[in-house]
């Protein structure tokens, strides 16, 4: 009876002594590099203890991609990063696949069903006893690239204190925030150059979602100048996408956001962005394959439910190439500023919203 009493009380430590050492990791952001695996961090409970890791990478469909051995390190008391000097000295064994080759080559990993696994050994060797194991699954998908939606590239626009918008990340990712830099482009400069070297303008973090309005602290633009902008998305400073870099430039005389064929943006890329920027009208372009007729379409005002939109402009499109106006500026349903959604059928039956906010005409 006393030996199954000790056996009982010598198993409840052990296992207390593992749940000492906890992994805190997360795939879908920090599992999409090589060098976002080394921002796992490993809570210790217990006292001061040397220990070594191992992490294996495997992908359902293909297997072992990766094995990552650290030399040992010291873990204190609490939460704790892994040690830069352990990640620059660690063993790097690849397989022997073609998955693991681009990943190799890369420093990321394509899309698959990958499990991160990381085991913490105690002392210095890799053979010593187990004290922490622990894995996560994850359906990496890539990130779409992160789309610009207005000021347009090669814009030329009046409006000296613009609304910036672009596409929400796709794969979502919960916490993600977004950054966005606004610069002069300098003469014989390129907007790339310009982004690097330039003092910001706008240089705007954590932002919650794919919209930042102009600062009202901020001086306004000035006209002949040429600008350009850019927005990456982040979480817990991981930069996860991009945008490209695109430029505008200030000129009152030659606004091209009423007249240029650049303004009419397809009816489908609107509705699969953020806010689109309607100053003073909505301008939208679709194909229609049917015979002419009146378009469908319903606003309301987000900003205040409660607002009642009326007196919409009748539209007529034809068949074929459909460049659409509807004027808004008269209207007195539409407040500066304020949020809306259009609800559009369209003459094949399919339904589209597009979501925008309304600015005063110049």
């Amino acid at each position: 009876m006393k030996r199954v009493i000790f056996t009982a009380l010598f198993t409840c430590l052990c296992i207390v002594v593992k749940a000492q050492l906890t992994i805190a990791f997360m795939p879908e952001v920090q599992g999409r590099t090589i060098d976002g695996v080394w921002k796992a961090r490993i809570g210790n409970n217990g006292a001061r203890q040397t220990v070594n890791l191992k992490i294996i990478i495997t992908e359902a469909s293909t297997g072992t991609v990766l094995t990552i051995q650290t030399p040992p390190f010291e873990l204190l008391p609490g939460v704790n990063n892994i040690p830069a000097s352990a990640a620059y000295n660690a063993s790097v064994a690849f397989a022997n696949n073609k998955l693991a080759t681009v990943i190799s080559q890369s420093g990321f990993f394509p899309a698959g069903d990958y499990d991160y696994c990381f085991q913490l050994y105690e002392g210095v060797s890799h053979n010593g006893s187990l004290s922490g194991d622990q894995c996560f699954n994850y359906n990496l998908e890539p990130f779409s690239s992160l789309q610009l939606i207005q000021p347009y590239d090669g814009d030329k626009i009046c409006d000296k204190r613009p609304a910036f918008s672009w596409q929400p990340l796709i794969p979502a990712i919960n916490g993600v925030q977004y950054r966005m830099i606004l610069v002069e482009v300098k003469d014989g400069q390129q907007p790339v150059e310009a982004i690097r070297s330039n003092l910001a303008i706008i240089n705007q973090r954590n932002i919650p979602m794919p919209l930042q309005l102009y600062p009202s602290i901020t001086n306004e633009l000035v006209e002949g100048k040429k600008y350009a902008w850019q927005v990456a998305a982040y979480r817990n400073d991981l930069i996860l996408a991009e945008s490209e870099i695109w430029d505008f430039n200030i000129d009152c005389e030659k606004d091209s956001t009423s007249t240029s064929r650049e303004a009419f943006r397809n009816i489908e890329d609107l509705a699969k962005g953020n806010f689109y920027i309607a100053r003073g009208e909505l301008l939208f372009a679709f194909n229609n394959t049917y015979e002419a007729t009146t378009l469908q379409y319903t606003i309301r005002c987000l900003t205040k439910p409660e607002q009642q939109v009326t007196k919409l402009p009748k539209v007529k499109v034809t068949r074929g190439r459909n460049q659409v106006v509807i004027d808004l500026s008269d209207n007195k349903s539409f407040t500066d500023s304020y949020f809306y959604i259009m609800n559009v059928k369209l003459p094949d039956g399919e339904e589209k919203q597009l979501r925008f906010i309304y600015k005063n005409a110049e």
